[in-house]
Protein backbone atom coordinates (compact mmCIF):
# COMPACT_ATOMS: atom_id res chain seq x y z
CA UNK A 1 0.00 0.00 0.00
CA UNK A 2 1.25 3.27 -1.03
CA UNK A 3 0.69 6.90 0.32
CA UNK A 4 0.49 9.60 -1.97
CA UNK A 5 -0.32 13.35 -1.39
CA UNK A 6 -2.26 15.48 -3.78
CA UNK A 7 -2.66 19.60 -2.80
CA UNK A 8 -5.72 21.18 -4.25
CA UNK A 9 -5.62 24.54 -3.59
CA UNK A 10 -8.75 25.92 -2.53
CA UNK A 11 -7.85 29.53 -1.60
CA UNK A 12 -10.44 31.59 0.56
CA UNK A 13 -8.60 35.05 1.22
CA UNK A 14 -10.48 37.53 3.51
CA UNK A 15 -9.78 40.63 5.17
CA UNK A 16 -11.37 43.08 6.75
CA UNK A 17 -10.59 46.50 6.73
CA UNK A 18 -9.66 47.21 10.32
CA UNK A 19 -7.44 48.08 12.71
CA UNK A 20 -5.44 45.58 14.36
CA UNK A 21 -5.61 45.76 18.13
CA UNK A 22 -3.94 42.75 18.93
CA UNK A 23 -0.28 42.54 20.27
CA UNK A 24 1.20 39.64 18.39
CA UNK A 25 4.24 39.64 20.58
CA UNK A 26 2.56 38.42 23.77
CA UNK A 27 1.71 34.93 22.60
CA UNK A 28 -1.67 34.60 23.45
CA UNK A 29 -3.23 31.99 21.18
CA UNK A 30 -5.24 33.65 18.87
CA UNK A 31 -8.24 32.69 16.26
CA UNK A 32 -8.61 32.93 12.35
CA UNK A 33 -11.35 34.89 12.99
CA UNK A 34 -9.99 36.85 15.54
CA UNK A 35 -7.17 37.75 12.75
CA UNK A 36 -9.23 39.10 9.98
CA UNK A 37 -11.69 40.92 12.34
CA UNK A 38 -8.18 42.61 13.15
CA UNK A 39 -7.31 42.99 9.17
CA UNK A 40 -5.70 39.96 8.63
CA UNK A 41 -5.99 37.96 5.06
CA UNK A 42 -6.89 34.25 5.03
CA UNK A 43 -5.45 32.04 2.81
CA UNK A 44 -7.03 28.60 2.72
CA UNK A 45 -5.99 25.21 1.15
CA UNK A 46 -6.60 21.79 1.59
CA UNK A 47 -3.81 18.60 1.21
CA UNK A 48 -6.01 15.10 0.15
CA UNK A 49 -3.67 11.89 1.49
CA UNK A 50 -4.35 9.17 -0.88
CA UNK A 51 -3.61 5.24 -0.49
CA UNK A 52 -2.53 3.15 -3.28
CA UNK A 53 -4.38 -0.18 -2.32
CA UNK A 54 -5.20 -2.94 -5.10
CA UNK A 55 -4.41 -0.40 -7.90
CA UNK A 56 -6.63 2.43 -7.16
CA UNK A 57 -6.64 5.27 -5.11
CA UNK A 58 -8.76 5.73 -2.16
CA UNK A 59 -8.86 9.10 0.18
CA UNK A 60 -7.28 8.78 3.44
CA UNK A 61 -7.42 11.72 5.27
CA UNK A 62 -7.84 15.70 4.05
CA UNK A 63 -5.90 18.11 5.87
CA UNK A 64 -6.74 21.75 5.72
CA UNK A 65 -4.63 24.44 6.29
CA UNK A 66 -5.62 28.51 6.92
CA UNK A 67 -2.69 31.18 7.00
CA UNK A 68 -3.24 34.05 8.30
CA UNK A 69 -1.31 37.03 7.56
CA UNK A 70 -0.99 40.73 7.46
CA UNK A 71 0.09 40.89 3.70
CA UNK A 72 -1.98 41.56 0.97
CA UNK A 73 -3.20 38.95 -1.96
CA UNK A 74 -2.13 39.21 -5.47
CA UNK A 75 -1.41 37.53 -8.73
CA UNK A 76 1.79 36.14 -10.10
CA UNK A 77 2.61 35.20 -13.17
CA UNK A 78 0.74 32.38 -13.81
CA UNK A 79 -2.32 33.88 -12.57
CA UNK A 80 -2.44 32.08 -9.23
CA UNK A 81 -3.51 33.87 -6.17
CA UNK A 82 -1.23 34.34 -3.19
CA UNK A 83 0.59 36.55 -0.27
CA UNK A 84 2.31 39.59 -1.98
CA UNK A 85 6.24 38.32 -3.04
CA UNK A 86 8.44 39.71 -0.89
CA UNK A 87 11.27 37.04 -1.49
CA UNK A 88 12.99 36.52 -4.52
CA UNK A 89 11.66 40.21 -6.13
CA UNK A 90 14.80 40.73 -8.47
CA UNK A 91 12.93 38.35 -10.62
CA UNK A 92 10.23 40.66 -11.20
CA UNK A 93 10.33 43.69 -13.21
CA UNK A 94 11.56 46.74 -12.21
CA UNK A 95 8.08 48.56 -11.69
CA UNK A 96 6.68 45.93 -9.83
CA UNK A 97 9.79 44.90 -7.31
CA UNK A 98 9.60 48.59 -6.26
CA UNK A 99 5.95 48.41 -5.93
CA UNK A 100 6.37 45.24 -3.71
CA UNK A 101 9.16 47.12 -2.10
CA UNK A 102 7.61 49.98 -0.89
CA UNK A 103 4.56 48.42 -0.06
CA UNK A 104 6.81 46.50 2.46
CA UNK A 105 8.62 49.51 4.06
CA UNK A 106 5.39 51.60 3.87
CA UNK A 107 2.39 49.76 4.69
CA UNK A 108 3.95 46.70 6.14
CA UNK A 109 6.31 48.73 8.24
CA UNK A 110 8.74 46.25 7.10
CA UNK A 111 6.93 43.54 9.32
CA UNK A 112 5.75 40.13 8.17
CA UNK A 113 3.57 38.49 10.79
CA UNK A 114 1.66 35.05 9.43
CA UNK A 115 0.08 32.59 11.54
CA UNK A 116 -0.31 29.16 10.33
CA UNK A 117 -3.33 26.54 11.39
CA UNK A 118 -3.57 22.95 9.99
CA UNK A 119 -7.24 21.81 10.69
CA UNK A 120 -8.12 24.83 12.65
CA UNK A 121 -5.67 24.47 14.98
CA UNK A 122 -3.32 26.92 15.64
CA UNK A 123 0.58 25.42 14.79
CA UNK A 124 2.65 28.31 14.90
CA UNK A 125 3.62 32.12 14.28
CA UNK A 126 6.44 33.80 12.60
CA UNK A 127 6.95 37.54 13.06
CA UNK A 128 10.01 38.35 10.46
CA UNK A 129 11.50 42.17 10.54
CA UNK A 130 13.63 43.80 8.41
CA UNK A 131 14.20 47.08 10.37
CA UNK A 132 12.99 48.55 13.95
CA UNK A 133 12.80 52.18 13.94
CA UNK A 134 11.25 54.89 16.16
CA UNK A 135 8.37 54.82 13.45
CA UNK A 136 7.04 51.67 13.67
CA UNK A 137 5.30 51.84 17.33
CA UNK A 138 3.81 48.64 16.70
CA UNK A 139 7.06 47.07 16.35
CA UNK A 140 8.89 45.45 19.28
CA UNK A 141 12.42 46.13 19.70
CA UNK A 142 14.20 42.62 20.07
CA UNK A 143 17.75 43.32 18.74
CA UNK A 144 19.25 42.96 21.43
CA UNK A 145 19.14 40.51 24.77
CA UNK A 146 18.14 43.30 27.25
CA UNK A 147 15.71 44.94 24.99
CA UNK A 148 14.20 41.51 25.16
CA UNK A 149 13.85 40.94 28.69
CA UNK A 150 13.04 44.28 29.02
CA UNK A 151 9.61 44.20 26.90
CA UNK A 152 8.52 41.19 28.78
CA UNK A 153 9.49 42.63 32.58
CA UNK A 154 7.30 46.20 31.27
CA UNK A 155 4.14 43.89 30.67
CA UNK A 156 4.97 40.83 33.49
CA UNK A 157 4.78 38.32 30.78
CA UNK A 158 6.61 35.18 32.11
CA UNK A 159 9.66 34.48 29.96
CA UNK A 160 12.32 31.62 30.83
CA UNK A 161 16.11 31.75 29.14
CA UNK A 162 16.39 28.29 27.06
CA UNK A 163 19.93 27.57 26.91
CA UNK A 164 20.83 25.19 24.44
CA UNK A 165 25.18 25.07 23.65
CA UNK A 166 26.00 27.85 21.35
CA UNK A 167 23.11 28.42 20.28
CA UNK A 168 20.88 30.06 22.97
CA UNK A 169 23.69 30.81 26.19
CA UNK A 170 23.31 33.05 28.76
CA UNK A 171 24.94 35.93 27.34
CA UNK A 172 23.22 35.80 24.15
CA UNK A 173 19.85 33.62 24.52
CA UNK A 174 18.00 33.08 21.29
CA UNK A 175 15.39 30.34 22.45
CA UNK A 176 13.32 31.18 25.60
CA UNK A 177 9.70 30.28 26.97
CA UNK A 178 7.41 33.24 26.69
CA UNK A 179 4.19 33.23 28.37
CA UNK A 180 4.22 29.08 28.10
CA UNK A 181 5.51 28.77 24.55
CA UNK A 182 8.88 27.99 22.96
CA UNK A 183 9.98 30.49 21.64
CA UNK A 184 12.81 31.41 18.64
CA UNK A 185 14.51 35.28 18.50
CA UNK A 186 17.35 35.04 16.23
CA UNK A 187 19.27 38.85 16.35
CA UNK A 188 22.47 39.96 15.65
CA UNK A 189 24.44 43.03 17.12
CA UNK A 190 24.81 44.23 13.68
CA UNK A 191 21.26 44.06 12.16
CA UNK A 192 19.05 45.96 12.94
CA UNK A 193 15.63 43.40 12.47
CA UNK A 194 15.08 39.85 13.53
CA UNK A 195 13.15 36.67 13.07
CA UNK A 196 10.45 35.57 16.15
CA UNK A 197 9.31 32.06 16.14
CA UNK A 198 6.35 30.91 18.29
CA UNK A 199 5.59 27.09 18.44
CA UNK A 200 2.30 26.81 19.87
CA UNK A 201 2.60 22.84 19.65
CA UNK A 202 4.42 20.39 21.91
CA UNK A 203 7.45 19.77 19.64
CA UNK A 204 9.71 23.00 18.25
CA UNK A 205 9.15 23.16 14.74
CA UNK A 206 11.11 26.40 12.75
CA UNK A 207 10.28 26.80 8.81
CA UNK A 208 12.07 29.68 6.58
CA UNK A 209 8.26 31.41 6.04
CA UNK A 210 9.91 33.90 3.86
CA UNK A 211 11.39 31.12 1.83
CA UNK A 212 7.76 29.11 0.94
CA UNK A 213 4.95 31.53 1.69
CA UNK A 214 6.04 34.91 -0.26
CA UNK A 215 8.34 33.52 -2.69
CA UNK A 216 5.42 33.94 -5.26
CA UNK A 217 4.81 30.37 -5.66
CA UNK A 218 2.28 28.60 -3.16
CA UNK A 219 1.35 26.46 -4.94
CA UNK A 220 4.89 24.67 -4.35
CA UNK A 221 5.50 24.43 -0.40
CA UNK A 222 4.74 20.93 0.94
CA UNK A 223 4.65 20.96 4.66
CA UNK A 224 5.30 17.61 6.65
CA UNK A 225 3.87 16.94 9.91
Amino acid sequence: MKTASIIILIFTIISCAKKDRINHYLNIPVTQKELVDNGFYRYSYTDTIYDWDKGDYIIKDLVKYDMCSNVKPEKNKEGEVGPTQLRGIFKLDSLQEKRNWDYFKNDLDSRVITYFFRNDILSYKSIIVDTVSNYHKKTADFTSKEKILKYYDSLNVPLNIILEGNLSSEKRPTLFMINNYNTSIQYASKDPGYDMFVNYLDDFIDRNILQTWYFGGMNKVYYDF
